[in-house]
């Protein structure tokens, strides 16, 4: 079953909101970013469930996961790596930022052959903390 873009957003906004103390983004924002014809959003279902999601931006020549995100009850089961294929086979380069101390998704993007290419200051916020910028060279860069 199809859900519609509200039910959708409802879904990303309660996934960002149990990843951290609160969601990082508004339902409004969420909803632009659903509806943006630059944006492409991956789902995984569990039944009638939305249990994780992947955004990724399309910009001239390159692509930017914006959010990868799976409910902590399905964690550490292969959904991460699962959505990271989806956009893996682009000929594009896939950039990404993660916080300097979420090492579990450093991993993941690692075995996804994601590699650091730089650092950035003070990029999150709620605690403030620096980003890891990292990149997947693109399958004609490679």
């Amino acid at each position: 079953m199809m859900k519609t873009v509200e039910e959708k957003v409802e879904s990303v906004y309660h996934i960002l909101s149990c990843i951290y103390s609160e969601s990082p983004w508004t339902m409004d924002q969420i909803k632009r970013d659903l509806e943006s014809p630059n944006v492409d959003y991956y789902f995984v279902y569990n039944g009638q469930e939305i249990i994780a999601f992947l955004s990724l931006q399309q910009l001239v020549g390159e692509l930017e996961i914006t959010n990868i995100a799976v409910l902590p009850d399905y964690q550490g089961k292969g959904i991460g790596a699962q959505l990271l294929q989806k956009v893996a086979s682009s000929n594009h380069p896939i950039f990404l930022e993660v916080r300097e101390s979420n090492l579990a998704a450093q991993a993941l993007y690692k075995k996804a052959n994601f590699s650091i290419i730089g650092k950035r200051k003070n990029y999150y916020k709620n605690p403030i903390e620096g980003a890891l910028l990292m990149k997947r060279e693109g399958k004609d860069d490679r």
